[in-house]
């Protein structure tokens, strides 16, 4: 889970310090500067599988080009690149399979992760990026009973909260200087670990957290493992429709492969079918059609008294017939995000669409299971421009992303809703809505940018300090 995101020099997103729950919405105008932070949530989770450049042409923007990776950093006055800093916070899992299959239990769960990422010239005259800080460390129960404001009791923290005592309290990674370049360490964890491994900054093009792949080092790996749960959920009509062999992964993908076998290996078929059924009315059963011939299986739906496969429903349908299997799925894991759940939908079937993509998160609700119940925790971050979306989203869950001007470049602040959890943690007492000034922000009836808060937050932000 993530529990905390700071971001300084990655696209438009300058000084970004967000907090977030179980289930979170980012409410803000179309080209605020939503969308950079799911990109950056994807890079964090591209750089933990790939090498860094491969993840930088993944990012929206770059086309899938190196020479095109300039354009995520932020540049100084004189056009010169600054770096980009990341610090994450998560819980990560208590136990982690390795790409051996092995299995090992982590020696704690709440972690800190800090990457500084450097865009230079090589003796070829070409841009490339490098590593100037990597970091990896524990962090304490009593740290996360001060900093997880949601809904962190203590049977959470119980529950989802390791922090085994070591003799030694050295971080997992670590980047130092030695012998005038700069070297990442990686230590081993328990007795015997032996010397940490070293590895020049300047010469890797992978993160060393990237790198880990067995159980001798498993908080690390767990790291990494929640990294890489992170997807952005950009659901494609085409993958919707597809069919499954009987050999399939069952597991849906971000762009919507394996519906079949997914609800095959779930087999919840009534509880999919109600669910589908408050945002689509008419919907009576939800089956998977099995070819024994072709060893092939076909999604159908039953409506109306007619029966459709995939092949012959709306995107709109599959989209959310998706995420009713995905919402319903008790193995489904991680971090998703999504860009306004809104789009296809009915305006009087948001409050139904809303209660949905919070089923996808294990946030609280009325009949919550004891959190002793949950293996690992389901996260969701969504982002909206609909006033109708916020109405029906808690304000505790809300936050408000506007833009505002710094020097000659455009960045964007995240604010979130008064007297709620992360208010506690605001640095500035101005940077806040209420939820009514949010509602009427996105119906167009304010100019947020040109009040009193904005501006006084912006001369702040113009003197900001890199975050490390």
């Amino acid at each position: 889970m993530l529990t905390r995101l700071k971001i300084n020099g990655f696209k438009n997103l300058k000084d970004v310090d967000l907090r977030f729950g179980l289930f979170t919405c980012i409410a803000g105008a179309n080209g605020v500067g939503k969308s950079n932070l799911f990109d950056a949530i994807t890079f964090l989770s591209n750089l933990a599988s790939m090498q860094m450049v491969a993840a930088a042409t993944k990012v929206r923007g770059t086309n899938g080009q190196a020479s095109d990776i300039r354009d995520l950093f932020t540049f100084d006055q004189n056009n010169t690149p600054l770096p980009m800093e990341f610090i994450v916070e998560v819980i990560a899992p208590k136990t982690v399979t390795d790409d051996f299959g092995q299995e090992a239990k982590t020696t704690a769960t709440y972690l800190e992760y800090r990457l500084v990422l450097c865009l230079a010239t090589d003796q070829n005259a070409k841009e490339v990026i490098y590593i100037h800080d990597e970091y990896l460390k524990k962090k304490s129960k009593r740290e996360a009973k001060n900093e997880l404001g949601f809904t962190a009791s203590e049977g959470f923290i119980t529950t989802f909260v390791i922090d085994k005592k070591h003799k030694r309290n050295t971080p997992f990674i670590e980047t130092i200087e030695e012998a005038g370049q700069r070297i990442i360490k990686r230590y081993g964890e328990g007795e015997g670990s032996g010397q940490p491994q070293k590895i020049p900054a300047r010469r890797t093009q992978q993160t060393v957290l990237s790198g880990i792949n067995s159980n001798s080092h498993p908080t690390a790996l767990a790291m990494r493992r929640e990294m890489q749960s992170w997807q952005l959920l950009q659901l494609e009509p085409s993958a919707l429709r597809s069919t499954d062999e009987f050999a399939s992964d069952s597991k849906v993908t971000a762009q919507g492969h394996h519906l079949p076998s997914a609800l095959t290996r779930i087999g919840l078929y009534a509880d999919v079918a109600a669910t589908l059924s408050q945002l689509i009315p008419g919907i009576q059963s939800v089956e998977v059609n099995h070819n024994e011939i072709l060893k092939r299986r076909t999604l159908q739906v039953r409506m109306s008294g007619e029966t459709y496969t995939a092949s012959a429903l709306s995107d709109g349908t599959l989209r959310f017939l998706a995420l009713s299997i995905m919402a319903c799925d008790p193995d489904a894991q991680g971090l998703i995000c999504m860009e306004e759940p809104e789009n296809g939908i009915h305006p009087m079937r948001i409050p139904q669409m809303v209660d949905l993509v919070r089923q996808l998160s294990d946030a609280p609700g009325q009949d919550d299971e004891p959190w002793s119940d949950i293996v690992e925790l389901r996260q969701v971050i969504i982002n909206t421009h609909s006033p109708l979306v916020v109405a029906e989203v808690p304000a505790e869950d809300l936050l408000v992303a506007e833009s505002y001007r710094l020097g000659p470049s455009q960045g964007v602040q995240f604010k979130p809703i008064k007297g709620h959890w992360r208010d506690t943690f605001e640095r500035n007492a101005n940077a806040y809505f209420t939820k009514g000034q949010a509602q009427t922000y996105l119906s167009g009836q304010s100019s947020p940018s040109k009040s009193k808060s904005v501006r006084a937050w912006a001369n702040g932000a113009n003197q900001q300090q890199p975050l490390l």
